[in-house]
């Protein structure tokens, strides 16, 4: 059985989930990772020092790049594409996915349906201390670079791969359904 997968990850420029300053993804199909990358994105909106501190994307990095909707533009076939989306947490990224979309009046945006690697994790691997992207890393003993949104969504997408390898199960919508994480549906 064939399958895409869409991991997908968002810094922040300040509090407010909408401010995305950088889209990072990684394209899972069948097992493999086919693309890894990221983009900076001029959130429009001011930067906070703590946020700056946490992802190091600071405001001279950003006002050249484009704003979100152009951005978006690129991943929109990917996103109609794809089996599924996935994040770690996603009811953060898929929450700043939510308000830019209001934001900027997103039209365009085509609906997706969308998992969670934090909530399967803990389905799967109830022995860690926790379910930190980080953690996650270290146990699949792959280098990582955490709030850079191209490797966060990199170690996702290999999550999503070692989760459906332990399970024995490809079908990402399946494996939800075994561990009984509901998906979510993201439609504006």
């Amino acid at each position: 059985m064939s399958y895409s997968i869409l991991a997908i990850d968002v810094e922040t420029a300040n509090r407010d989930s909408r401010s995305i300053c950088s889209v990072g993804w990684s394209l899972l199909v069948d097992g493999e990772i086919i693309e890894t990358n990221q983009l900076l994105v001029n959130p429009e909106e001011d930067f906070d020092a703590g946020n700056i501190r946490v992802h190091g994307i600071r405001p001279s990095d950003v006002w050249d790049a484009p704003a979100l909707p152009e951005v978006l533009e690129q991943l929109y076939p990917t996103l109609r594409d794809v089996d599924l989306v996935m994040a770690h947490n996603a009811s953060f990224d898929m929450g700043a996915f939510k308000k830019a979309i209001a934001k900027y009046d997103l039209y365009t945006f085509p609906t997706i349906e969308y998992g969670c690697t934090v909530k399967l994790s803990r389905k799967l691997y109830p022995g860690l201390p926790n379910h930190k992207l980080n953690t996650m890393a270290e146990y699949l003993n792959v280098p990582f670079i955490h709030h850079d949104a191209a490797e966060d969504a990199r170690v996702c997408a290999l999550l999503m791969r070692d989760m459906m390898q332990k399970t024995g199960i490809h079908d990402p919508r399946e494996l939800h359904r075994y561990t009984s994480v509901k998906l979510g549906k993201l439609a504006y």
